[in-house]
């Protein structure tokens, strides 16, 4: 019985391979946007460096394409500030909690 239970508990966590890593908010500066804000604030959640997170960031805010190499990115709903999320591997659900992944908020005054 009680083997049985550990064996059921084992089988219920998470692979290493499945965990995402906590999310190490960083603040990687703004970009021109082409949104309703006249910049977007970049903010790195986990995986990337703030360099390229500019770079996909700038991408999809100027071109709209959801697909920049391995990246995939989406636009928030919802309301407020957040613009859009970008991240990597493609899995499904929120983009905001794949293994590498950034956040894009307006700053500034609406146009």
């Amino acid at each position: 019985m009680v083997v049985a239970a550990l064996l059921i508990a084992a089988a219920l966590l998470p692979t290493a391979g499945d965990a995402v890593p906590p999310a190490r908010r960083a603040d990687c500066g703004k970009i021109a946007s082409t949104s309703i804000y006249p910049r977007a604030k970049v903010v790195v959640l986990r995986g990337v460096a703030c360099g390229k997170a500019r770079r996909v960031a700038r991408h999809f805010d100027r071109s709209g394409e959801i697909a920049f190499g391995h990246w995939r990115c989406g636009l928030a709903h919802g309301g407020g500030r957040r613009l859009f999320s970008c991240g990597w591997p493609q899995r499904s659900g929120d983009i905001a909690k794949w293994r590498h992944a950034l956040v894009a908020y307006g700053a500034g005054k609406p146009r």
